[in-house]
């Protein structure tokens, strides 16, 4: 296997796929603008790990299952549907109900802690179907012929790093003073928008399913 164009090829796709605008970015984007940058930076090192169990998923071709089995597909495509779909409402109707969303700064010590995170990120990135798609594309892309375990600890290094790198800019130019001054004057309007994009995304996941 050639190794230097397979890892080519896995950091121009990975690149592409962890800067599509998806849940895990919305995410951090919002713990970020809350005004946290510790949790924000939290949510991208659990966001990297996730990913990580991805990788060495699609690279030890145990995806492959998902292909073989499409009900399995169906039914994580299900599960991660309607957990964005209730992220997204209670969200919306968190905002609603208190002026500002359950991620709010004035809040936060109480209803988002380092616990609360872990768990919120590693199982929106788990439970986010397109990030296995992403994964399976790209390993049908660059695995030709048999598959080592050097190739899989790159392929996982590369594409931790790259979210971990891309996650951990999120965090930084989000919480900085400037764009949390800016999103303290149209935080209820974010906040329905962000709560609006869950739905949304879980809505889409569902129907595709």
């Amino acid at each position: 296997m050639d190794y230097v164009n397979a890892a080519v090829q896995i950091t121009l796709i990975w690149t592409i796929a962890v800067m599509t605008p998806g849940a895990n970015v919305i995410l951090t984007m919002n713990t970020a603008l809350t005004g946290n940058r510790r949790l924000a930076r939290s949510a991208a090192f659990v966001v990297s790990a996730a990913v990580l169990l991805w990788s060495l998923l699609g690279a030890t071709g145990l995806l492959v299952i998902l292909k073989a089995f499409p009900w399995l597909q169906t039914s994580l495509k299900v599960l991660g549907g309607c957990y964005l779909l209730w992220l997204g409402i209670s969200k919306i109707i968190s905002t609603r109900k208190n002026g500002h969303s359950t991620f709010s700064s004035s809040n936060q010590p109480q209803s988002l802690n380092s616990r609360k995170l872990f768990t919120l990120s590693f199982v929106t990135s788990l439970l986010n179907p397109k990030t296995g798609l992403f994964v399976i594309s790209l390993f049908s892309v660059v695995i030709k012929g048999t598959v080592t375990w050097p190739f899989v600890f790159m392929a996982m290094s590369i594409m931790g790093v790259i979210t971990l790198l891309w996650h951990l800019f999120l965090s930084f130019a989000f919480s900085r003073a400037r764009a949390q001054k800016a999103y303290q004057k149209v935080s209820n309007i974010f906040d329905y928008f962000t709560g609006g994009l869950f739905t949304l995304f879980g809505a889409k996941m569902l129907a595709s399913g």
